[in-house]
């Protein structure tokens, strides 16, 4: 009865040890108390190591997600004057006097032209949820 005992208590131990280790580890407190050959050392710097590695994408995740809002940003910023440029030459086009057969491309280049502003657009509110 004695062995049952001291195992359950050994076990005990143990999850009281897991049990810091996972607090420290949600704190941010280092994990490991000290170094030895236990099995529970082991336990305890290969938890480290995965926190650490989970810490660092984490941060890259976040680096990787401002690249692509900065590019979002610089697509959107460098693609407004063309379309405006765009906008504005077929609405001076459409003043002067076309063909029906012009006046159809004009129309279909200046909704086109509206469609890729949307777009842009649409791409640029996306990135900022």
């Amino acid at each position: 009865m004695g062995g049952i005992n001291m195992n359950i208590f050994h076990v005990d131990k143990v999850l009281d040890r897991l049990d810091q280790m996972i607090e420290n580890a949600i704190a941010g407190n280092p994990i490991e108390s000290q170094f030895d050959e236990t099995k529970m050392s082991a336990l305890e710097t290969k938890l480290q190591k995965y926190l650490e590695m989970n810490g660092r994408s984490s941060r890259q995740l976040f680096e990787e997600k401002v690249r692509i809002n900065e590019l979002i940003s610089d697509i959107s910023h460098q693609t407004k004057t063309p379309i405006a440029n765009i906008l504005l030459y077929t609405q001076l086009l459409q003043e002067s006097n076309l063909s029906e057969q012009d006046r159809k491309c004009l129309l279909a280049l200046a909704e086109q032209t509206e469609k890729l502003n949307f777009l842009i657009s649409s791409l640029v509110k996306a990135s900022r949820l």
